[in-house]
């Protein structure tokens, strides 16, 4: 089925309201998640951008879409996609997050929606102490309950993204159709569901990739992705190297996925240091030859000694 799904960076907060569903994602905002006219969802879930590279991230499609709300899921249902979000204070983080999933899930599915494409998961201090668990692990351990609940498979779940940080509270959102994208692992990588327990007492539960059909051609939806080759974290300290690291990564989720997709879209690029910004973007204008459109914000990576993670979209804007 091809979803009529088109996603786009603005530069500025739209000055008109959407014609369509969407879903859009700011920065720069006080954290929360409201309902915008009747087809509009828009989350602000804490991000901070670096050097005034402030952007608006709208995913939309051709035709009106239902505003709604239950309980704790803000929603915009379109006859072929649903986008929905969850927000509500992060701590326990364990508890609050097997809620969201429990959350989301049930209304994805009792709307036809059982499919997700995309999720993003944001919340505070990603390194931090939660029951003599690093915050990220009992994160891990959340999701992973909610999905044998849920009797999600490990390997059955999307594209995702999941960065720590400053703003309170626990953001998990989003989007949705009534049939899967297709999963793409990466060749220079370990599935996720399957690093050592060490990491974590429960593995992380994403693709690396999903690839979807659209009107306009293929899209290829990224995970965040950082600098780690098997499983193991690479070039620490060095940002310079862990950007390259990641870029090869890229390329490799490219060339599995499919020649016939188009170049990224845009590309979102989490710092946990903006003042990596000049020497991230030098090497980004390097290796693409049609530069994608970019957004800089700072963000916590889920492992202490990676610096930058990277995420995005391969899609035609036309």
């Amino acid at each position: 089925m091809a979803l009529p799904l088109r996603t786009r960076l603005l530069p500025e907060w739209p000055s008109e309201a959407a014609t369509g569903a969407s879903l859009r994602v700011r920065a720069d905002h006080p954290p929360g998640v409201e309902l915008s006219g009747d087809h509009g969802l828009v989350v602000s879930p804490g991000l901070q951008s670096v050097a005034g590279h402030g952007v608006v991230e709208e995913w939309s499609c051709d035709g009106p879409g239902r505003a709604a709300r239950e309980g704790a899921v803000h929603l915009v249902e379109h006859p072929d996609l649903l986008f929905a979000a969850w927000h509500r204070p992060d701590d326990p983080l364990e508890d609050h997050t097997r809620q969201a999933y429990a959350d989301l899930f049930r209304v994805i599915r009792a709307r036809g929606f059982p499919y997700p494409i995309r999720i993003w998961n944001y919340f505070s201090r990603i390194h931090g102490d939660a029951c003599g668990l690093e915050r990220y692990q009992a994160f891990c351990i959340g999701r992973a309950r909610a999905l044998e609940e849920l009797e999600v498979p490990e390997d059955g779940m999307p594209a995702a993204t999941a960065i720590g940080t400053r703003a309170p509270g626990l953001f998990v959102y989003l989007i949705a159709a009534r049939e899967p994208g297709m999963a793409v692992e990466n060749p220079r990588q370990v599935s996720s569901y399957r690093y050592p327990a060490h990491y974590s007492p429960e593995s992380p539960a994403f693709a690396r990739a999903t690839r979807i059909d659209t009107a306009i051609g293929p899209q290829l939806l990224l995970s965040g992705t950082a600098s780690i080759t098997g499983h193991q974290s690479r070039h620490i300290g060095d940002c310079a190297a862990q950007t390259r690291e990641i870029l090869a990564n890229l390329d490799a989720l490219h060339a599995t996925a499919g020649n016939d997709l188009p170049p990224p879209a845009w590309l979102r690029v989490y710092l946990r240091r903006p003042e990596d910004q000049p020497l991230v973007a030098r090497i980004l204008a390097g290796h693409y030859r049609q530069p994608p459109a970019l957004h800089w914000v700072r963000g916590d990576v889920c492992r202490e000694e990676l610096l930058v993670e990277i995420e995005g979209v391969h899609a035609r804007t036309a």
